[in-house]
């Protein structure tokens, strides 16, 4: 009798972590909390722009700005946020470029900003977006992004380097507080958020995760892909006290790539606020990084 109970007790346990699982499997898949709202944008700052719209894969819609150059230029920067950011937050500490004669390019990932929701994955699917807009782009602007540099953050700099190691377009890449592997990101951040162990329930999430997307989003990730950008020049940039995406992370990426690379270790810097703590040395070394590898 106790037996039996025990086996019941298990079984239903049982049930319930898998059904915990499966539904936790949804917020990375179906972004169900409120977009971030736009903060910034070139319209505060008296910045020329064009609104740009243009659809993915799926036929979502998505929306960015384009943002000329002060002067007539052929070389374009394609700007990536990270997962639960949008083109605004970029936007903050990026826009200097355009004094550097880059033309910059934003846009939203799908359930980001402005862009319209769909299923995301914070990597995979945003993939699919990140090259729709290199072909947008390249097919609106063809004069202006005959030289193609990439910036990424967070999620975005992982899909920065699947995105240039898979088209020779793109000349250069600047990756910020990005992730090594999806899973461990991905248990990172269940433990930190929400305390959640690796077992069974991170696990079992990321075991849903790759049955319901058709996909392992591992193969997506910077640890596969990383080595196809060479001869193009990384640069890979880390908080030292970031906690999301350590500073083992940025390292095992560099030592992962191929050379040109160069690695730069902020002190004092958490995730995502690398040009914070930086600045003034921050924008010197993104237009020089810029500069030297598009061409002044």
């Amino acid at each position: 009798m106790v037996l039996t109970v025990i086996l019941i007790f298990l079984l239903v346990l049982t049930l319930i972590i898998i059904f915990i699982s499966y539904k936790q499997s949804d917020r990375i898949l179906y972004r169900k909390f409120d977009k971030k709202p736009l903060v910034f944008s070139p319209e505060q700052f008296d910045i020329p722009y064009k609104d740009v719209s243009f659809k993915n894969d799926e036929g979502l819609e998505l929306k960015g700005w384009f943002i000329p150059a002060k002067v007539q230029s052929d070389k374009t920067i394609i700007l990536l946020h990270g997962w639960g950011l949008n083109k605004g937050d970029l936007f903050a500490n990026t826009s200097f470029l355009r004094e550097q004669n880059f033309n910059l390019f934003y846009f939203d990932f799908r359930s980001s900003g402005t862009s319209q929701a769909g299923r995301s994955s914070i990597g995979y699917f945003e993939t699919k977006d990140a090259q729709n807009a290199l072909d947008y782009i390249c097919k609106t602007y063809p004069e202006e992004t005959k030289n193609i540099g990439i910036y990424g953050l967070s999620m975005g700099a992982a899909v920065a380097i699947y995105t240039a190691a898979h088209n020779k377009s793109i000349k250069c890449v600047v990756s910020e507080s990005c992730y090594f592997s999806y899973e461990k990101v991905v248990a990172r951040w269940a433990r930190l958020h929400k305390h959640v162990p690796y077992f069974p329930l991170v696990a079992l999430i990321l075991f849903f995760v790759r049955k319901r997307l058709g996909v392992n989003p591992e193969d997506f990730c910077p640890k596969n892909n990383i080595k196809k950008l060479a001869p193009r020049p990384i640069l890979i940039i880390g908080g030292k006290s970031d906690k999301l995406t350590p500073r083992h992370d940025a390292r095992n990426l560099f030592l992962t790539a191929r050379h040109p690379k160069q690695l730069w270790l902020i002190e004092g810097a958490q995730h995502t606020d690398c040009a914070q703590k930086a600045a003034p040395l921050y924008q010197e070394r993104l237009a020089e990084f810029f500069n030297t590898n598009l061409g002044k």
